[in-house]
């Protein structure tokens, strides 16, 4: 059962995928940024119990430390290029569509056929999703200028298991990165 949730929730979590949006600063030359520092503390975060914790501030400073790592950069401690700062949001969708209908239908079993007529009553269905949104910031340590921002959110329920979170993130982290340094 547990692995048919962890397929069921990749599923939706890729179906609910959107588009990273970045923002960067033309000027600036990314190909002489090597090092970086992370700030272990979100800029800010929201106040939903779902993301406010050390465990999701963790896990994006370790997602954040692997991607980045894997990218050719190196975390130091002192004098590093850029700096990373990141804000955890949770951000609400609400939606609403009708739900009523007309259909008219013929039918026919061996000798006797029927026509048949129905319809709904519409019933305004009103939905909300969630959505957990990161924003990755990357800022200049020697003029402390922001130099490029990376943001994505993805759906997030109640409920969600550590992997799901960890897994979330990963996937958060890795596709806004996808796009730094800007070619």
């Amino acid at each position: 059962m547990r692995i048919i949730n962890i397929i069921f929730i990749s599923l939706m979590l890729s179906a609910c995928a959107s588009m990273v949006n970045v923002d960067y600063d033309r000027s600036t030359d990314f190909s002489s940024y090597k090092t970086y520092n992370i700030d272990s503390k979100p800029v800010r975060i929201f106040a939903d119990t779902r993301i406010n914790s050390s465990f999701m501030q963790q896990r994006v400073v370790n997602e954040l430390n692997a991607t980045l790592t894997k990218n050719g950069f190196k975390n130091i401690d002192k004098n590093a290029d850029f700096n990373i700062k990141y804000f955890l949001d949770i951000r609400r969708e609400v939606g609403s569509q009708d739900s009523g209908g007309f259909s008219i239908g013929f039918g026919s079993a061996s000798r006797h056929s029927a026509i048949g007529l129905g319809f709904n009553i519409p019933i305004r269905e009103t939905t909300s999703i969630d959505y957990l949104v990161l924003t990755i910031d990357i800022v200049s340590t020697k003029t402390n200028k922001l130099l490029w921002r990376g943001s994505l959110g993805y759906s997030l329920y109640e409920g969600a298991s550590p992997e799901t979170y960890t897994k979330l993130v990963s996937e958060l982290v890795e596709e806004i990165l996808q796009n730094f340094p800007p070619k």
